[in-house]
């Protein structure tokens, strides 16, 4: 039977903020290892992110027929993904990344409608593109001569991909959580994913070129990125991949906060008025939420 209780929701919406505080600290920490190569920032990251979660459930395997929802969510969504992403904003503009990044709540959604039939209620449309204008507003701070997507097209492309992957790897976390705990379903992505990583760089000799002096910052990339899956994972799991993405997409604001906070950054006014936009938007849909939760 339903359980009408609507806290079910709303820790939901309160995993997918808590998530996007995480992820915010993420392209911070992407900035200073940018010196390393892709390919081994990314297996490190999704090794180390599975890794120390081994010991959690150690006995519980995936059977065969897990293994082909778990496989491709970790080879989409913890290695080609990420690869594509950090590539892609090599070769383009700053301003054209944070924008393109924001392909994944498209995508998502596309996806969640068309396998799901996951949409928002009418009335929260509105309230969603409330979050929409606040996502370009932050991520353009209104200058918009900034936005040069026929400069970088290589890299632009390569991000495109990426929130594509990472669309479909949101969907299918959905539905892995209803198997798994969230915490199991981040375990096994990271891992293989990294295996998948590992395998390529051994079959291309990739040489490691993460140096001492950065290793700490890609471990402590490792453990913010995996707390940022499970918290993902846990609200897919609650409240679906529409709603999650759009909470999610607040990574922009905490971005920003921790770029000023650790690299001087500015935040300009502009871009305060996107994110009270956004904060809003989020806000009357979480509010406007009366259905009920499964028992």
């Amino acid at each position: 039977m339903p359980n009408p209780d609507p806290r079910y929701y709303r820790r939901g919406y309160a995993y997918a903020l808590l998530g996007a505080v995480c992820g915010g600290v993420v392209p911070t920490l992407s900035k200073v290892v940018a010196t390393s190569g892709p390919l081994e920032i990314s297996a490190l990251i999704a090794l180390v992110g599975g890794g120390i979660l081994i010991p959690y459930k150690a006995k519980v395997v995936p059977r065969k027929n897990d293994l082909i929802l778990l496989v491709p969510i970790g080879i989409l969504g913890a290695g080609i993904g990420p690869v594509l992403y950090l590539s892609g904003i090599r070769n383009t503009t700053a301003v054209n990344a944070s924008l393109l990044i924001n392909g994944e709540l498209f995508f998502t959604s596309i996806i969640a409608f068309v396998a799901f039939r996951e949409t928002l209620k009418r009335r929260q449309l509105l309230m969603g593109l409330l979050v929409v204008v606040g996502i370009i507003i932050v991520s353009t701070n209104l200058d918009l001569s900034g936005v040069q997507l026929a400069s970088g097209t290589g890299g632009n492309v390569l991000i495109i991909a990426s929130t594509f992957l990472f669309g479909i790897e949101n969907n299918l976390s959905r539905i892995a959580s209803q198997r798994f705990s969230p915490a199991l379903v981040t375990k096994y992505r990271n891992l293989i994913g990294g295996i998948f990583l590992l395998v390529v760089m051994v079959a291309i000799s990739a040489p490691l070129t993460v140096s001492s002096a950065v290793l700490p910052l890609v471990l402590a990339l490792a453990v913010v990125n995996g707390a940022t899956v499970f918290l993902t994972i846990s609200a897919l799991r609650r409240i679906g991949a529409v709603r999650t993405l759009l909470v999610f997409s607040t990574t922009s604001i905490f971005g920003s906060i921790f770029a000023l906070i650790f690299l001087g950054e500015q935040i300009t006014p502009v871009q305060i008025l996107g994110g009270a936009f956004m904060l809003s938007g989020i806000y009357l849909i979480q509010r406007s939420e009366d259905r009920p939760a499964p028992s």
